[in-house]
């Protein structure tokens, strides 16, 4: 299980192991980690973990870069989206979904519920 970020403007990486019960701080080899947030989603897909949306803690905007953690070279990346992009949201859920992942709901910048879905398949090397 991993977290990432969260209140107090934070945008470090954990890693929990079920079998030992140990959280583990998970340290990146790069420098490019998303900026502090909260409020978007983390989804595993084989060794990466994808980050989308959320509060930027910074400039207090929505966020709509995919960011992604690669579990093996422990490096961020800003991953290109082709195609439909889905548009800046928090608060939403997003799941693995044939072989990518399922963004939906949450809410936009003037706090009105977002009623859509954005499926995103295959947008990494």
């Amino acid at each position: 299980m991993y977290v990432f970020g969260g209140e107090d403007s934070l945008n470090d990486l954990w890693g929990y192991a079920l079998d030992t019960c140990v959280w583990t701080q998970v340290v990146s080899a790069g420098e490019s980690a998303p900026c502090p947030r909260t409020g978007y989603s983390l989804v595993p897909l084989g060794n990466r973990l994808m980050v989308f949306g959320g509060i930027n803690h910074v400039s207090k905007s929505l966020n709509s870069v995919l960011h992604c953690f690669d579990l093996q070279q422990r490096r961020w990346s800003i991953l290109a989206v082709g195609g439909e992009h889905p548009r800046a949201r928090k608060f939403h859920a997003a799941i693995p979904c044939g072989g990518g992942f399922l963004i939906f709901g949450g809410a936009d910048s003037g706090d009105k519920p977002c009623n859509d879905h954005t499926v995103l398949l295959r947008v990494w090397p």
